[in-house]
């Protein structure tokens, strides 16, 4: 039996069984809702240590809600699960979520959700986090992935979800963690998390650590280190949390392997490409020259003041400032076009330094305001963004290599001349509402509205060109959710977002030929519909949602006028997703999910029409099942499926799906935990994300991490 049979086996056999459960978990819980009249979270809150629910998600709405009442989508993913598998990226963390497609390399994080990029549609404790760098878990608590349009909340972005990454915070009591890890491919890590709860209103917490990560890939490894002090104090009506966090990442920059041409057209063009005939361990860069530094520093303040009753007044501030500096050479095509050679492949050499800064604050105002018998839970705010991106870009010769035995040591000797000297400002301001209202037991309804006006001033200071362009859009959010009894509820909701010239990388071309500064934006749109059940009495969760998402006024290229654009394109993306977590049995807990996709241009540029959307997949999931009693043996097992995906957006490769298999175990006591964990047990070849034809990321082979901890 082939293993893409094998695979497909397993694959079926996943989707039988979440659907069989979700079937169950539809069907009313004996006794649900008449037994306990306890407010859900306050239920939640009982929950066994180790259960993968949360007690409440943020996110969704700016505020602690039970997921059950969000009308959208939302996953939680814990990171201490990531961890303990030697995950430390936000790719890690990710993998297997339905509707997520990675498409990150070592340079920066980026995915898309739902089948748009989610590059810029990056949270910190709910502030914009859209710079390009590799985002450290090491004070992360969980990851919130909210799908769909948010740009009512947050504004704007590409539309097909948010990443938010929840900070470790200080807390009310004291304790201590360290740990030690140590792995496959030279792996080695220190980390410690420090609470204390000092005499009267203070608290204070310290994150740190240092790891160090060898690679499969051959020159590959990296070194990061990070520091993130916080402090809370807080009395009986205000509350004031400051933190900081410092992470330095070093690594050899690694885009992967390139794919070969196998066919031509009758010009002698390539017509057809192969997976790469190269091993997986084969480096494509230039060995003992490139590197890569990221230096990131994040401040945020947020002040809240209640103001009787349940209205509270809340003033956030968050500050980021990153510098990055790198020296890369890299595959920019899969053949030598002059003279022409498939035999060998182009690359070229870049070097940037870039700061990036982004000031945000905000001031909102929450609380619950009645009109006779119904309750509106109102948010209203303010918003101010500022941003400034300096990337200056050197360019050099590098010398082709051989498609499949490159020599990395092949450096060519050119002197690097300035490329690029650019500097982007941004200005954002914004107000924005929301308001659910409870209509008896069974109903809410959600509303939300946003006005931005969006500014971008951007000059070439190597040319002494300039350009600016400012949008203003409304982002609407409207939602409704019917809970026939207290562990089920149905919703509906559609959402909106907006995507301004200039709003994802921060910046646009001074003085661009044609129109494309002049461009309105681009908008998305999310019809939804779902279920989310509670089962087993309350033990076990699970969802069903279908969607619809439009990617329309996307830009098209007008074939008569070069450098011009057209706002009449559409891209769609249907799917359905399941979900389920929980806890089966005394200690035994399962974590998961499937999606299908079917993610198309609809309306584009002849070439491009009717193709599948490059890097999306139309299947994805992840399943987990655990023991994990409180104290002694523990262990998991689960795995990851990816289904096929195109390289490029010509559709001119597709990359093969794969399942994955994870697994671990250990043994707990009240001061100590080890844990032994495996990454690809089998050991499969797979293909992890493109960027393009010439830049293919091959997965790890199977991958050790061994990690100790003691708590006190």
């Amino acid at each position: 039996m082939s293993k893409r049979q094998t695979s497909g086996r397993r694959f079926s056999t996943l989707v039988r069984s979440l659907c069989s459960i979700a079937c169950i978990a539809a069907c009313p819980a004996s006794g649900a809702g008449f037994e306990d009249e306890l407010p859900a979270l306050e239920v939640r809150g009982r929950r066994h240590p180790h259960d993968p629910r949360p007690d409440h998600v943020s996110t969704a709405t700016r505020v602690a809600s039970d997921p059950r009442d969000v009308p959208q989508t939302i996953d939680s993913v814990s990171i201490e699960d990531t961890l303990s598998y030697g995950g430390r990226t936000l790719a890690d963390a990710l993998a297997g979520v339905p509707g997520i497609s990675n498409t990150s390399d070592t340079r920066f994080d980026s995915f898309r959700i739902r089948g748009f990029s989610g590059a810029g549609d990056l949270l910190l404790d709910g502030m914009r986090d859209d710079a390009q760098y590799v985002r450290s878990l090491g004070n992360v608590e969980r990851v919130e992935v909210l799908k769909g349009p948010a740009a009512a909340l947050y504004g704007r972005g590409s539309g097909g979800g948010v990443v938010n990454r929840i900070t470790k915070q200080p807390l009310p009591e004291t304790f201590g963690h360290v740990s030690a890890t140590t792995g496959s491919a030279g792996r080695l890590g220190a980390s410690v998390d420090l609470n204390r709860a000092l005499s009267g209103a203070w608290r204070v917490r310290l994150n740190a650590g240092r790891e160090h990560d060898g690679s499969f890939r051959d020159q590959v490894d990296g070194t990061r280190q990070y520091v993130a002090p916080s402090i809370k104090w807080q009395d009986a009506r205000r509350s004031w949390l400051l933190q900081f966090e410092y992470d330095a990442y070093e690594r050899v920059p690694d885009r992967g392997m390139p794919a070969p041409v196998v066919a031509l057209d009758r010009a002698g063009n390539p017509l057809a490409f192969s997976l790469p005939s190269a091993s997986r361990e084969t480096f494509f860069g230039a060995a003992g020259r490139d590197t890569l530094r990221d230096t990131n520093m994040n401040w945020r303040s947020v002040f809240t003041h209640a103001l009787g009753g349940d209205w509270q007044v809340k003033h956030a501030l968050g500050v980021l400032n990153l510098h990055s500096t790198f020296d890369n050479t890299y595959v920019t095509q899969s053949y030598i076009a002059k003279p022409r050679d498939y035999r060998r492949v182009q690359r070229a050499r870049y070097l940037q330094d870039m700061t990036h800064l982004n000031v945000q604050t905000g001031v909102e105002l929450s609380g619950t305001l009645a009109t006779g018998p119904v309750p509106h839970h109102l948010l209203i705010g303010i918003e101010y963004g500022w941003q400034k991106r300096a990337p200056k870009l050197w360019q050099a010769d590098a010398a082709p290599v051989s498609i499949t035995d490159p020599d990395n040591f092949a450096l060519a000797g050119s002197t690097p001349r300035p490329f690029a000297m650019n500097r982007h400002r941004v200005s954002d301001y914004a107000v924005f509402a929301q308001d659910r209202i409870d209509l008896g037991r069974s109903w809410k309804l959600l509303g939300g509205l946003r006005w931005e006006r969006f500014d971008v001033d951007s000059t070439n200071t190597l040319n002494d060109l300039h350009s600016r362009r400012t949008t203003h859009a409304w982002s609407p959010r409207l939602g409704v959710v019917w809970s026939p009894a207290d562990a089920h509820s149905v919703y509906a909701s559609y959402s909106r977002n907006f995507a301004p010239v200039g709003g994802d990388l921060v910046g646009i071309t001074p003085n661009a030929r044609g129109n494309a500064n002049d461009l309105g934006p681009q908008y998305t749109r999310q019809y939804e519909i779902g279920v989310k059940s509670d089962s087993m009495n309350g033990a076990l969760t699970t969802t069903l949602a279908l969607f619809q998402l439009d990617l329309y006024n996307r830009r098209v290229a007008d074939p008569q006028r070069p450098g011009f654009f057209d706002l009449t394109g559409l891209e769609r993306n249907r799917g359905l997703e399941l979900g389920i977590a929980g806890r089966l049995a005394s200690d035994w807990f399962v974590r998961g999910g499937i999606g299908w996709q079917h993610a198309r241009i609809v309306d584009a540029e002849p070439k491009y029409a009717g193709k599948q959307s490059a890097g999306v997949s139309s299947s994805s999931g992840n399943l987990f099942v655990g023991y994990a009693p409180l104290l002694g043996f523990f262990a998991e097992l689960g795995l990851i499926y990816e289904g096929a995906r195109y390289a490029d957006r010509d559709n001119l490769l597709k990359l093969p799906a794969y399942v994955r298999w994870d697994g671990k175990a250990g043994y707990r006591t009240r001061d100590l935990e080890v844990t032994l964990a495996a990454v690809n047990l089998t050991d499969r070849v797979y293909y992890a994300s493109a960027t393009s034809l010439a830049q293919i990321m091959p997965g790890a082979p199977r991958t050790f991490t061994l990690t100790a901890a003691y708590k006190f």
